[in-house]
């Protein structure tokens, strides 16, 4: 992938490297090709994980053109936060409720239509309940701020249900 100084991003190239042993100098000759083909002047970093074979692919890269800058993903950084923070017991107590109350009205038609409709009702911004997915490192925090952002609405949700017992 490359990312121009205007924010532009390119798949550059896709390889099957399945068949090879993925060590840092196999990667860094990959990279090197690649770099070799674009004109290595034109970069300006290479940012990657912190796996200990991608790693030393960038360093060897960083020293054989030593005005290409070894960063590593802050974005993968926090993603490692994020899964540390939900190995955390309050964590991971929060996202299983949160989970069964937007179990609930996924799978509850008549709840999850009312509940569409108050929202749209009150006009609450941010939309409808937001599911955690672990591939997902944001969707912590979205599935919980859409349970607190949506609090008036299950009062509501509540008050209806109970008047159509």
């Amino acid at each position: 992938m490359i990312l121009t100084p205007d924010y532009k991003q390119y798949v550059y190239k896709l390889c099957d490297f399945s068949s090879y042993s993925h060590t840092g100098e196999f990667l860094a000759e990959q990279i090197n090709n690649i770099l070799i083909e674009v004109g290595p002047e034109k970069f300006a970093s290479i940012v990657s994980d912190n796996a200990g074979n991608v790693r030393v692919a960038r360093e060897i890269i960083a020293r054989r053109y030593p005005n290409i800058l070894n960063l590593r993903c802050i974005a993968h950084c926090f993603n490692l936060i994020s899964k540390d923070i939900l190995r955390h017991p309050f964590s991971e107590s929060l996202l299983r409720r949160s989970n069964k109350i937007i179990k609930f009205f996924r799978k509850s038609h008549q709840p999850n239509s009312i509940l569409e409709s108050y929202i749209k009702d009150l006009k609450i911004k941010g939309g409808g309940l937001k599911s955690y997915s672990k591939t997902r490192w944001c969707s912590m925090y979205d599935s919980a701020m859409s349970i607190v952002r949506l609090q008036p609405v299950f009062q509501l949700v509540k008050i209806y249900l109970y008047k159509q017992i």
